[in-house]
């Protein structure tokens, strides 16, 4: 069967029209679907601007965190393991000394590569106290952020919609299946009495 045919049944299902074997839960099944589908629909803006909301709160934290973090050079004290059993997946942390913003001379421990050797430079963010502290927040960071928060409300809101029909669809399967049984118990009632 070409898609000609399956888009035929598909209008035929959102609308049974003036068809006498179509049943009042086919009419119901009809109208769930196309108000779902126009739900959907117009979840989109609303993903849209939720997106740009957490995407403009996130350029406020770009902001912040360029004004608060700053990169400087730390040189290692110590060979860096070789190892991850110091529970870190991508690296190691190795004791080393740098110098914080403020001019003050800063020893601990930071992220270095596995097998890094004494005298080795690994570059570092700290905060205005000398502090390490995680990279800043990029502009392509608050972009993903945002799409991703938009697209994950707009599949929110499909996947709700979708168990929403489908929940629908069983119940009115049942309630078909317990039509037909009745009927079914008066036609045998009736076959008994012939």
């Amino acid at each position: 069967m070409g898609s000609d045919g399956r888009l035929t049944r598909a209008w035929r299902r959102i609308r049974p029209g003036k068809n006498p074997l179509a049943r009042r839960g086919d009419r119901w099944d009809g109208r769930l679907l196309v108000m779902l589908v126009a739900l959907v629909i117009a979840a989109v803006p609303v993903a849209v601007g939720w997106g740009g909301d957490v995407y403009a709160s996130r350029l406020d934290d770009v902001a912040r965190d360029a004004a608060a973090k700053h990169q400087v050079t730390a040189v290692l004290t110590a060979k860096a393991p070789t190892s991850a059993t110091t529970g870190y997946a991508r690296g190691v942390r190795a004791p080393a000394r740098w110098t914080a913003p403020g001019g003050g001379e800063r020893t601990g421990s930071v992220p270095a590569h596995r097998g890094a050797t004494r005298g080795t430079e690994v570059a570092i963010w700290v905060d205005p106290g000398g502090a390490v502290t995680s990279p800043p927040v990029t502009r392509t960071g608050a972009v993903v952020d945002g799409a991703s928060a938009g697209l994950a409300l707009w599949l929110l809101v499909a996947a709700g919609g979708g168990l929403a029909y489908g929940a629908f669809r069983v119940l009115l399967a049942r309630s078909r299946q317990a039509w037909w049984d009745r009927e079914w118990q008066r036609v045998a009632q009736d076959w008994a009495r012939q």
